[in-house]
């Protein structure tokens, strides 16, 4: 048990900092597709992930029991992944301790707690936060397995790998790290080779309905002068140059001082596992990308974060060898990523400025029971309407009639509900409204546009909802604005049939 306590000192601490203000930042486009399929019932969650992400069906599956406990709102929605990310602080955390000793162990661990890309994965209510926990147990049980020689480890492992590759199929491609690290540091090759083996046919018929539904990342642009600063800032420091930079510099001086004074066998065992770990994926999907479709984005390989963050802490406990030179490096650490977490943190941190809880919250606030919703179809800077509101929280609209619906999302077989015509809204409105509420994108004279790291630009096109074929049908059907909120890029608009006026 003693022998655990660090890693579970570890994990819990990397709780507490992932899940610390996780439910500020406003829920965006992507969370409102994991809420929109995990929150319906599960013969429909199964049904529409035959179809469309089933990528992250195993994920909105565990989320689905979730709400059915708690319910829907931020905090649940990204607390699992926080509660996530804890294990796989203390599976890196032990991982580093039974490789190299305990000064490895905390600093990779805390390493890990630090991590932009791992604070960041803890506010967003996707997969990514359980496949980064996911990689370093199997990391961890590999790690087990070569010093032990035990064979319960590789049996843990098959079971595992399937689980992984379920949570994102991306993570499958660890496997040939791991392969490179038992043949060069274990005699464990058969155990390995049986363990992995039965491991990848359990995962043979997803990554096959996986690889049926690729056209969901034909949108991902083709590879260019970008993935150089992708690969070395974006990939594991979103938002923290400083970070990418102080920890390359504690890796850079780890290797010389090891050079000079030599390399452990369980050290040399490390850099086997974490190299590989981050080195082969990378390489896999970048060279795939180069010579079929790009599939490489910088949060696919969250999951690598395991392997970083055990170099550069055997890196940094080589520089460091005593406790308080150990504490100036992590804290030095700390100060460079501390803007990054801020800034993951802020109402509106998520890409674009989304502000789907911020609308949510507004409309609440501001109805009453019986009035009638409705969104504006098509918005410039995002794939789908404002209705998403809807499916990021369907609080919003508890009580209100929608008489802007076309067809529903579960009735569709897909993750996105359809808006009822301009037309077919104002014959509604005019039927059952006394009040109507539309959630319209917000007024904009001038465009801009917003950098995101999908290496795409997010264009804000000038906008004027009495310009929207929306406005007009309603007008015509005898509705007038009486109240306008803007609501960063969005907007709420109160309207009236004129003779109430």
């Amino acid at each position: 048990m003693k022998a655990w306590s660090l890693p579970l000192l570890v994990g819990v601490a990397t709780v507490l900092v992932a899940g610390a203000f996780s439910w500020v930042p406003s829920l965006w486009w992507d969370e409102a597709a994991t809420i929109s399929a995990a929150d319906r019932p599960v013969d429909e969650l199964l049904r529409v992930h035959t179809r469309i992400d089933a990528v992250h069906g195993l994920h909105n599956l565990l989320l689905h029991y979730w709400f059915s406990l708690v319910g829907v709102d931020e905090f649940t929605a990204r607390l699992p992944g926080a509660v996530a990310l804890g294990v796989g602080a203390a599976a890196v955390a032990a991982t580093g301790q039974v490789l190299a000793g305990r000064r490895v162990g905390i600093a990779a661990g805390v390493l890990f707690a630090l991590s932009p890309r791992v604070t960041w994965a803890a506010t967003e209510a996707r997969s990514y936060a359980f496949v980064v926990a996911l990689v370093a147990v199997l990391s961890l049980l590999v790690a087990l397995a070569c010093t032990t020689g035990r064979r319960r480890w590789w049996v843990l492992y098959a079971l595992a790998l399937p689980i992984a590759t379920m949570m994102f199929v991306y993570s499958a491609t660890v496997v040939v790290a791991h392969a490179v690290t038992v043949a060069a540091r274990s005699r464990e090759r058969a155990a390995f080779v049986l363990s992995a083996g039965m491991g990848i046919a359990l995962s043979v018929p997803f990554v096959l309905l996986a690889f049926s539904q690729a056209k969901q990342v034909a949108w991902i642009p083709p590879l260019d002068s970008m993935i150089v600063r992708t690969i070395a800032l974006d990939q594991w420091f979103p938002q923290a140059p400083g970070t990418a930079a102080l920890c390359a510099a504690i890796t850079v001086a780890g290797v010389i001082v090891a050079a000079r004074r030599g390399v452990l066998p369980g050290e040399r065992t490390l850099l086997w596992l974490a190299v590989p770990a981050f080195a082969v994926p990378m390489t896999l999907l970048l060279v795939y990308s180069l010579l079929a479709e790009n599939m490489y984005l910088e949060r696919y390989l969250a999951f690598t974060v395991p392997a970083m963050v055990l170099l550069v802490g055997w890196a940094a406990a080589r520089v460091a060898t005593q406790w308080w030179s150990m504490l100036v490096v992590l804290t030095a650490v700390a100060v460079t990523a501390a803007p990054a977490y801020v800034q993951q943190r802020q109402l509106f941190g998520k890409p674009g400025g989304m502000d789907y809880s911020a609308i949510a919250d507004r409309l609440i606030e501001r109805s009453e029971p019986g009035d009638c919703v409705a969104f504006e179809p098509r918005v410039s800077w995002a794939p789908t309407s404002l209705r998403a509101v809807v499916d990021a929280r369907p609080d919003a609209v508890e009580g209100l009639d929608d008489v802007g619906l076309g067809r529903d999302a579960v009735d569709r077989v897909n993750l996105w509900s359809t808006d009822a015509s301009p037309s077919e809204l104002a014959d509604r409105a005019a039927a059952r409204c006394e009040v109507l509420w539309v959630v319209a994108d917000g007024e904009r004279e001038a465009g801009f546009r917003v950098w995101h790291p999908n290496n795409v630009w997010w264009r804000f096109e000038p906008h004027r909802f009495t310009d929207t074929e929306t406005y007009r049908a309603l007008e015509s059907a005898g509705f007038r604005i009486t109240d306008r909120e803007p609501i960063h890029r969005s907007q709420l608009i109160r309207l009236e049939p004129a003779q109430t006026q």
